[in-house]
């Protein structure tokens, strides 16, 4: 994956927000986001930087996020290892999915089907033991937002629906936050819409409101990293990066 490779194509996404800290030591106390998403979640980062910025916590955010957008949760599967490992994130939030639930046309013409649920389960699974894995960062799963069945053929609502089942399935099963777009967008909403008139597309207002629920989760997450139990439990379980200082990232310098 190129991506993961070329330092050009990851920046610092919040000017405003405190860089990462080069050194830990110095007092500040800050956090490093990553945002993983396909093309939809991307165009909303700098609404979500907005509202992590209005976000009252006793910490400084900095936010990391992709200048290209992930195809689907298999790409997220393959990569979110290297990810985890050159970013060292405290969260990482993964808003990936609506292309897996499609057909997708192939550059020879050929027409790929869309994802079967077991394959899905399975990458959302890998996604959350390399979170796990690396013994410091959180992870946020998010749900898709709902369509309108009467106006598009793009996506069923039937599809989205177990799509998002499967998401709060995988969150109880490995005790991951689960960003809810699918209840913060209402995909009947006319005046104003939180669609457009596709039936699929994020309006103006639909975009708003799913940029709230992602800096809610964020800072939901970051605040029940620091619970005190949650920090006894990762006491001596030796993961791989356990004492080993956060490096300066060069994206947040």
């Amino acid at each position: 994956m190129q991506r993961l490779r070329d330092e050009g194509r990851w920046g610092l996404v919040s000017p405003v927000v405190a860089p990462y800290t080069r050194d830990m030591s110095d007092g500040a106390d800050q956090r490093l986001v990553l945002l993983v998403a396909d093309e939809a979640g991307r165009d909303l980062r700098a609404s979500i930087v907005h509202r992590l910025e209005e976000a009252d916590v006793p910490f400084t955010m900095a936010v990391v996020g992709c200048d290209e957008p992930f195809i689907g949760l298999e790409e997220v599967a393959t990569g979110i290892v290297d990810l985890l490992r050159r970013f060292r994130p405290h969260v990482v939030h993964v808003a990936v999915g609506g292309l897996d639930l499609r057909d997708q046309p192939e550059p020879d013409g050929a027409v790929r089907p869309a994802r079967a649920i077991a394959d899905l389960r399975r990458d959302l699974h890998h996604i959350a033991d390399a979170a796990r894995q690396s013994g410091e960062t959180d992870l946020v799963l998010s749900t898709l937002p709902p369509v309108d069945d009467e106006r598009q053929d793009q996506l069923r609502g039937n599809d989205v629906q177990q799509f998002n089942i499967l998401v709060r399935e995988v969150g109880r099963q490995r005790d991951v936050l689960v960003d809810r777009w699918d209840l913060a967008v209402d995909e009947t909403a006319r005046s104003p819409a939180d669609l457009k008139p596709d039936g699929y597309t994020l309006g103006a207002t639909g975009r708003d409101k799913v940029a709230v629920s992602v800096a809610t989760a964020i800072t939901d997450a970051l605040i029940r990293a620091d619970h005190p139990w949650r920090r006894f439990c990762r006491i001596g379980q030796g993961y791989p990066l356990e004492g080993v200082p956060r490096p300066r990232h060069l994206e947040l310098g």
